[in-house]
């Protein structure tokens, strides 16, 4: 049955109700539509606020090219003041890595200094100190802890000379983001303050804000804030104004703060400078190519000290502000210990396990000057120069001193004894260089060196292996022979005298003689019975050239000091024993070594080094003994000794082939892994990447590949060897930083 109209006219809503549910919706509406508004506006601003900071990031990183200004010569004049607040507790402090030397106890120190620099844009830095006042011990009046290393031009890619990545540089806008804040108005000019935020988390990032010119790009203001190693500091300047001084700072400071095993310290520099800035010199075409390298005078640093003022009333005149109240009591007290300490007696000395003249002989380097030609350096006592572990060979130790005097014509003489201890293989390493300068112009000298502490074996039990070895090919099965034999070691002492000589800088050409002299450590019938010798001597005749091209270099007294070059270096070293003692010790050898560091954006590196060496004839009785293919039982230093050596390789390897053929890499990067974590990244300053390549005669194809890391205080570093296809086996080194 269909509805009837009359019940359909029911069903529909009356106009005035209609009216009513619309009108109750408005609000909502209102509300809806204000919101969608403000929506669509806010992401208008932030797009607009997004193009705003683009483009005037844009105009910071092109302004250097834009103007068209350059940083020529130029001379400064740089008033600076330094305050230092230290708690020291325990003489665990010593230890830190990069901590100077702190006095018992709460102390606050106050400096000023005035210097006059003369900068160059290849590194020339010519200073007269004009005055300097201290009241800190153990600082030198003239000491530049900042001048330094900061390279005064915030355009360029690092804000200090070897670290900390500039987020105004072009290279480097994609480790940074970049935040409008406000606008305001100054000498007439709009000027935006933006905010400067890191990606990832890392030592060589900062944050903070920059002001900038809207118009021109120009940066007035910075702050920045960074965490390094054990502290964290906060550096921020002033820019000039007009031309080149717009590169340049008018005012810095640098805040710094370090707290560890409650050992604290907090320190305020501030410096402000004055430019003078010279015109160009034109460039000198008519200079030959190979004195194009000499960069003598872009690279010397001069110290004129004549006239100086060591006392506090010079910079009453001078300071262009006055001292804080912090920094006149500082000065305050100085003055009140001064006087006291004159009229006092001595004070009794406080009960302490270790008076503080022990601790500085026990813990402490030192320095101590032999007249007005020499100086040697002292290690301390109970504190190696450098502690090592690792799983195949164990805890090993190393301390060192060194000695240098200065001759006539500026000749030099150069002794730096070392000597280590092996735990695990109970073996005392040595070397003696002794080293006399004769002709500085020509880096002419002559060397004496005597070393010793390896323990080697002959090459007739290395052929008595050899014959073992046959036929095994795997490297497990090949270490368990030469575990099964019952070697019997010499431990060799040898003594080297050459003369080298630099004919053209970056050529090194080496003549000389070595004698070796080997020991039976155990001997007994067996050895007896055997034929063997209780003692093997050797001399043989040496060569060696060492070439870097293109080495750029500076003269110091008239002495050439290396500084860089684009090339690797190449050594070639030839040796051959001959017929003098032992008979059958005879031998001749020839290897080939080159090594090249490739320095990458963003502080990164690549290190390569490649090898060879073989023996084109041999006595039955002398020994397999390379110079670049060997244990590094002494290390040079802390420039990451790991790289280019194979660290779970048996030694035994060494002396068993007749040849071998290297090839190794590393990678570092400070932003690599560990570096990009939170709580780790300021701790890992630098990681690692190792790959060493290997072919020995028997082992055949060698590899160890690796990941290490580096921290103020310890390096760290995992290996995988593999031999044949397989793993063969894992181990770790550990190298601790103790100074």
């Amino acid at each position: 049955m269909r509805p009837r109209a009359a019940d359909l006219a029911c069903q529909r809503p009356h106009p005035f109700r209609v009216w009513g549910l619309w009108h109750s919706c408005i609000p909502a509406l209102r509300a809806a539509a204000l919101a969608f508004a403000v929506l669509a506006a806010a992401c208008a601003a932030r797009g607009q606020e997004r193009l705003s900071v683009d483009s005037v990031m844009a105009r910071v990183y092109s302004y250097t090219a834009r103007t068209g200004l350059k940083i020529e010569d130029f001379t400064s004049e740089i008033y600076a003041r330094h305050y230092l607040w230290t708690r020291r507790r325990g003489f665990w402090q010593r230890y830190i890595p990069g901590m100077f030397r702190m006095e018992r106890g709460t102390n606050s120190y106050f400096g000023e200094s005035l210097a006059r620099y003369q900068f160059s844009p290849s590194g020339r830095i010519d200073k007269k100190n004009i005055a300097a006042y201290s009241t800190m011990p153990y600082l030198s009046p003239t000491y530049d802890r900042w001048v330094g290393r900061y390279t005064l031009s915030i355009y360029e890619p690092n804000l200090f000379t070897d670290r900390i990545l500039s987020p105004l540089n072009r290279r480097n806008r994609r480790f940074y983001r970049y935040h409008y804040l406000y606008t305001y108005v100054s000498g007439g000019r709009p000027v935006v303050h933006i905010r400067v935020q890191p990606r990832i988390s890392n030592t060589q990032l900062v944050e903070g804000t920059i002001d900038v010119e809207a118009a021109t790009g120009r940066v007035c203001l910075f702050a920045f804030q960074f965490a390094y190693g054990w502290g964290r500091f906060a550096v921020s300047g002033e820019m000039g104004r007009e031309g080149r001084m717009s590169l340049l700072p008018g005012k810095i400071t640098l805040l710094s703060r370090l707290n560890v095993l409650g050992n604290r310290l907090e320190e305020r520099f501030e410096a402000t400078a004055s430019y003078r800035f010279t015109p160009p010199a034109a460039p000198d075409t008519a200079v030959p190519r190979s004195a194009r390298y000499d960069l003598t005078e872009e690279s010397l640093l001069r110290t004129d000290t004549t006239r100086m003022r060591y006392d506090r009333a010079f910079f009453d005149s001078l300071r262009p502000y006055p001292l804080m109240p912090y920094e006149q009591e500082v000065y305050r007290r100085r003055e009140v210990a001064d006087s006291l300490s004159a009229a006092a007696p001595p004070a009794a000395p406080s009960r302490r396990f270790f008076s503080p003249h022990a601790e500085d002989i026990l813990f402490d380097s030192h320095s101590l000057a032999l007249g007005a030609q020499g100086s040697v350096e002292l290690p301390p006592i109970l504190t190696p120069s450098m502690v090592q572990w690792s799983g195949s060979k164990g805890i090993s130790l190393q301390t060192r001193f060194v000695f240098n005097f200065r001759l006539a014509r500026q000749g030099r003489l150069d002794f730096a004894p070392r000597v280590g201890y092996n735990f695990k293989q109970k073996q005392v390493y040595w070397r003696l260089p002794f080293y006399v300068t004769i002709l500085p112009a020509y880096d002419g000298s002559i060397g004496f060196e005597a070393a010793g502490g390896d323990h080697m074996y002959s090459s007739r039990q290395a052929d008595e292996v050899r014959r073992q070895l046959a036929g095994v090919s795997g490297y497990d099965s090949l270490v368990n022979v030469f575990d099964r034999y019952d070697f019997h070691y010499y431990r060799d002492n040898h003594f080297l005298f050459h003369f080298t000589l630099q004919p053209v800088v970056g050529l090194r050409v080496s003549a000389g003689m070595r004698f070796h002299r080997r020991s039976l450590i155990h001997w007994n019938e067996v050895a007896a019975q055997n034929g063997m010798d209780r003692t093997l001597t050797s001399l043989a005749p040496r060569f060696h050239v060492e070439w870097t091209p293109a080495q750029y270099y500076y003269r110091q007294n008239g002495r050439p000091v290396l500084l860089h070059s684009r090339w690797p270096t190449f050594m070639l070293d030839y040796e051959r024993g001959i017929r003098a003692f032992n008979r059958d010790t005879y031998y001749e050898r020839v290897e080939f070594d080159a090594r090249y560091t490739l320095p990458l954006y963003a502080l990164r590196s690549l290190y390569f080094r490649a090898g060879a060496g073989f023996y084109t004839r041999r006595g039955a009785d002398c020994f397999l003994d390379y110079d670049y293919f060997r244990n590094n039982n002494l290390p040079e230093g802390w420039q990451d000794e790991m790289s280019g050596q194979f660290q779970l390789l048996d030694s035994r390897f060494y002396n068993e082939s007749r040849y071998y053929a290297r090839l190794s890499a590393s990678y570092e990067s400070p932003m690599l892994l560990f570096s990009r974590v939170r709580f780790l990244t300021r701790f890992v300053q630098k990681e690692r990447i190792y790959c060493n390549l290997l072919s020995v005669r028997r082992l055949g194809f060698y590899s160890e590949w690796g990941y290490g890391l580096s921290t103020p205080f310890i390096d760290v570093a995992g290996f995988l060897a593999l031999a044949g296809h397989r793993q063969t086996s894992v181990g770790c080194k550990v190298a601790f930083r103790l100074f």
